[in-house]
């Protein structure tokens, strides 16, 4: 059984999560792409950590229920997220000034 949930959720500090809209649509899509791939590899998995981090995405799961195919997938969704504006959606890039990924147009922001 998959669980998901799109709400901010408690972070471990006792404060409020609140992730840009354009990660949170990166993760679902991982999400989906990965159930499959649990499927498959036929064992419970687990999500132990997702945040961003340095601009991009970071998304932990158990070290047993990895596999090639998951891991990949993981990957191609933290590259997107350093190629993603996190207020828009266009494509963008990681600043040094704030390390967040924007679009040029939100770089002043």
């Amino acid at each position: 059984m998959v669980q998901r949930q799109r709400r901010p959720t408690k972070d471990p500090h006792g404060g409020r999560v609140r992730p840009s809209r354009r990660l949170v649509d990166i993760v679902w899509r991982l999400c989906e792409d990965l159930e499959p791939l649990v499927a498959e590899a036929g064992q419970p998995f687990e999500v132990l950590q997702v945040k961003q981090k340095f601009g991009g995405l970071r998304f932990y799961v158990s070290h047993r229920h990895r596999t090639d195919a998951i891991l990949q997938r993981i990957e191609a969704a933290e590259l997107e997220s350093l190629r993603t504006c996190e207020v828009c959606g266009k494509p963008g890039k990681v600043r040094d000034d704030c390390i967040r990924t924007l679009y040029d147009e939100h770089a002043s922001l």
